[in-house]
């Protein structure tokens, strides 16, 4: 009687590991890109979550809510028009930075221009409207725009830097 015995041929073994090589091969370098893709989605979707959650807390506290940015030091605050003098700034000392690396270079009014450096705001109203401004977020070399319509809950974006001429509806 023969006996068999248990295990892998040398030529199984070069075949499996063959394969797997070319399966790495072509998922790896897709890994590296989503890495760095992420990080940008994860800052636009923190902004676009913000802006959304202060037009409903308007709503929902019949109270102007308004969106603090410091453009200088990538910061982000939120105040709302009844707080006293003291949690104003104590809102201040607890600004957040935007998460996943991104930052705010600079923000769009239509009639009072362009915001490059200091603190601005975006107000949101009682009535569920908003200011209109175009807001642009740069993550290593690319920029985003996000625009935020007075009577539309959802913010647009686009996947370059925009303007209010290239929007128009």
């Amino acid at each position: 009687m023969r006996r068999y015995r248990a295990g892998y041929t040398l030529l199984e073994l070069i075949v499996v590991m063959s394969l797997v090589g070319i399966v790495f091969f072509f998922t790896i370098p897709r890994f590296g890109e989503s890495f760095f893709i992420d990080d940008a989605k994860r800052s636009s979707r923190w902004l676009i979550a913000k802006l959304q959650s202060l037009r409903e807390e308007a709503l929902r506290t019949h109270r102007q809510q308004i969106l603090n940015i410091d453009l200088d030091g990538s910061r982000f605050w939120e105040t709302s028009a009844a707080m006293a003098p003291e949690e104003t700034e104590h809102a201040l000392r607890r600004a957040q930075f935007l998460p996943g690396g991104g930052r705010v270079v600079s923000v769009d009014f239509p009639y009072q221009g362009r915001v490059n450096a200091g603190r601005t705001q975006i107000r949101f109203f009682p009535d569920g409207s908003s200011d209109r401004v175009l807001v642009h977020l740069r993550h290593g070399e690319t920029t985003t725009s996000f625009l935020i319509e007075p009577f539309l809950s959802k913010v647009k974006m686009f996947e370059s830097a925009v303007g209010f001429d290239d929007v128009r509806l």
